[in-house]
């Protein structure tokens, strides 16, 4: 099964085309463009190292969050663009299930982070062991400090990644001695993690029921509703 997996739900873009769970082909960009700009090339680019056509493509999947509302949306615009073609199935993973998924080798409590903004980050833990994670809590949204005791509680030897990666790391260290930060750039989201746990999700859907998963509105939409509340609130 030739699978097309990218990322764009951060600052970084990533596009991977695999054959079953071997890779033929990857790009990953980190240039400070935006999405737009980058990934339909970065596509291009990437398909045609690995010697496919989009015809050839049985499977897309996609990181569909959380992460940055606009890039998300421009990631799952150009899948749904080039599955619509023919009609084939998608899978749209967790973006942070997929990063724990690429660090699976690392034995201990995985700790997938996306800077959420506002000394918040999106987060999800899992156990690993034996290159199996599993599960602890759901994705959510929550402040650095309250994550920093949710995993002194937990205790033992915890593994961060994600873009949030450095931010937590550099604000926890002193309180979690036991804690590690990959090195370079794998801390990032990789697409062949997107194809690797869509394959083994083996949760295909079409096109037309891919959506977005976003955990909280954005930031201006926030904003607003806390003036209505507040307005609410006194009675106007």
């Amino acid at each position: 099964m030739n699978i097309l997996a990218l990322d764009s739900s951060s600052v970084t873009a990533s596009v991977a085309v695999c054959k079953d769970d071997v890779v033929l082909a990857e790009g990953f960009v980190n240039n400070g463009l935006t999405h737009s700009q980058t990934l339909l090339p970065l596509v291009r680019d990437t398909l045609q190292k690995s010697g496919l056509t989009i015809s050839m493509i049985d499977r897309f999947a996609m990181a569909n969050g959380p992460g940055s509302f606009t890039g998300l949306r421009i990631g799952g615009s150009l899948i749904k663009g080039m599955a619509a073609v023919d009609n084939t199935s998608c899978a749209g993973v967790s973006t942070l299930e997929a990063l724990a998924f690429g660090i699976r080798e690392h034995d201990g409590i995985l700790c997938p982070v996306m800077d959420a903004r506002c000394g918040q980050v999106y987060h999800s833990l899992y156990q690993c062991l034996g290159g199996v994670p599993k599960r602890i809590t759901e994705d959510s949204v929550i402040p650095i400090d309250a994550l920093c005791d949710r995993l002194n509680n937990l205790g033992g030897h915890v593994i961060l990644v994600g873009d949030g990666a450095v931010l937590c790391y550099n604000s926890m260290k002193e309180k979690l001695p036991d804690l590690f930060l990959p090195e370079g750039e794998e801390i990032y989201l990789k697409a062949k993690s997107i194809a690797q746990l869509a394959l083994h999700k083996n949760e295909w859907v079409s096109p037309d029921r891919l959506a977005p998963v976003y955990l909280q509105l954005p930031q201006a939409e926030r904003e607003l509703k806390r003036k209505r509340d507040g307005i609410d609130s006194i009675g106007l």
